[in-house]
């Protein structure tokens, strides 16, 4: 038997534009396998999801789902099944970058971890033309050469062992999950193995640690109001933590001019320290022992000196 070559693009075509979504899928899971912390809270950020077990199984999840529906598309397996859900899932994609988009929940919808900080509104131009990549694949559907192939089954297999067991290899919280530390973020230890922190006497002294980025517009408005608080003497010192490049941290410094320090620490323990936390995170020091912290708002004076017991 023959083919032509209108055969050859209904056979090909639909394989080729499930690939190209099938490479956008695995290369999408990657940076969010090697920070699931950071994918976590950009879940957590869309405000829909709340509960810390629920957001981690919900990351860990999409990471399957990526890995194993981009190895099916590569490869065509069952593509009745594997099309079918993978449009899905871009309809589930689209519905959260719509609803980020609309309310301004979030100013980075995630979809690449921390690769590339996409706004909603581009990401739902992005997802659209890839839905429709997928439904330009849909003819091809049911057309599987060869049939479903042991190699194929094998890396099927491999992509989802692979989303089950990397996330955890690179330092999911999977304290979390278990429900340690209930994602409260800083402990004593955390904070006094920081690195950075020069001459300051933790043993002894009383602190407000803000941690903040310096691109966070909550950070950058509450500025002004932690000056004020660092300018009560009654109040502890009000030191602020960030993990940005030291220019940023220089340019915020000099558009801002904050009445505080503001001192650079590693990435890992910015994240330690936020925790399921949000920027900018207040936590009170007092004497070696975390009293309790605030999330995405600058603490009254009032509510620091009952914290305190005075």
């Amino acid at each position: 038997m023959t083919l032509h070559l209108s055969d050859l693009r209904r056979i090909f075509s639909p394989r080729i534009l499930a690939a190209l979504i099938g490479i956008v899928f695995v290369i999408a899971a990657i940076p969010k396998i090697s920070d699931m912390d950071l994918f976590v809270r950009q879940i957590r950020d869309y405000q829909v999801i709340t509960n810390h077990t629920l957001l981690i199984l919900s990351a860990w999840g999409e990471i399957i789902a990526e890995l194993v529906l981009g190895a099916a598309l590569l490869v065509y397996y069952r593509p009745r099944i594997t099309v079918s859900l993978s449009i899905a899932l871009f309809c589930v994609f689209i519905g959260a970058v719509l609803w980020a988009w609309i309310t301004g929940v979030t100013e980075d919808c995630g979809c690449f971890g921390s690769w590339v900080e996409r706004s909603p509104g581009g990401a739902l131009i992005e997802d659209l033309i890839m839905l429709g990549i997928l439904f330009l694949s849909w003819p091809g559907r049911d057309y599987q050469p060869g049939g479903v192939s042991r190699v194929k089954t094998l890396i099927i297999s491999a992509a989802l062992l692979a989303g089950i067991i990397l996330p955890a290899v690179f330092g999911a919280p999977v304290k979390e999950l278990a429900g340690i530390g209930g994602g409260k973020g800083a402990s004593q230890e955390d904070l006094f193995s920081l690195q950075g922190l020069g001459e300051l006497d933790l043993e002894n002294g009383s602190f407000l640690f803000v941690i903040i980025g310096t691109d966070c517009s909550h950070c950058r408005d509450s500025v002004e109001e932690f000056s004020r608080l660092a300018r009560k003497a009654d109040l502890p010192k009000v030191i602020a933590l960030s993990a940005d490049p030291e220019d940023q941290i220089d340019l915020f410094i000099e558009e801002l001019e904050p009445e505080f320090p503001l001192l650079k620490i590693t990435e890992d323990d910015f994240y330690r320290l936020l925790g399921m936390g949000a920027t900018p995170r207040s936590i009170l020091v007092v004497k070696r022992h975390v009293i309790t912290a605030w999330d995405e708002e600058v603490p009254a004076a009032s509510a620091i000196s009952e914290a305190l017991g005075e």
